[in-house]
């Protein structure tokens, strides 16, 4: 076990390999709010009060954390969809490494401005 994770820690991650897997954990993810979200819309819609409560508790910090990570899953899971759609259309697949950065900037960029109305509005 011990020769196992220094191999996986000593290997060369490349930008393709690290988007491929955050895609994947990304989806994964998405997947895992969805199965909640419809758990919790079915609960809630029982009652009036059950709906109330249900709205007081999306000012709770933990639960606004859980919507920042959501929309930075969505953000990047969407804008790396474009980036491997354009890979396979065969634009860019030259510039793997510059689109991944650019797919991570155009990430932080949206994250942030969709972030807002959750922390301030």
């Amino acid at each position: 076990m011990k020769a196992y994770l220094k191999q996986l820690f000593s290997y060369r991650w490349q930008p393709g390999m690290i988007a491929w897997l955050l895609m994947r954990l990304s989806g994964l993810g998405l997947v895992l709010y969805l199965c909640l979200h419809l758990g919790v819309i079915s609960y809630s819609g029982k009652s009036p009060e059950d709906f109330r409560a249900f709205l007081a508790l999306r000012k709770h910090i933990f639960v606004k954390v859980l919507e920042s990570l959501l929309i930075l899953a969505v953000c990047y899971h969407a804008n790396n969809g474009v980036r491997v759609i354009l890979i396979d259309f065969g634009f860019g697949s030259r510039w793997q490494k510059q689109l991944f950065i650019g797919v991570v900037i155009l990430t932080f960029v949206l994250s942030t401005i969709f972030l807002y109305p959750v922390w301030y509005g």
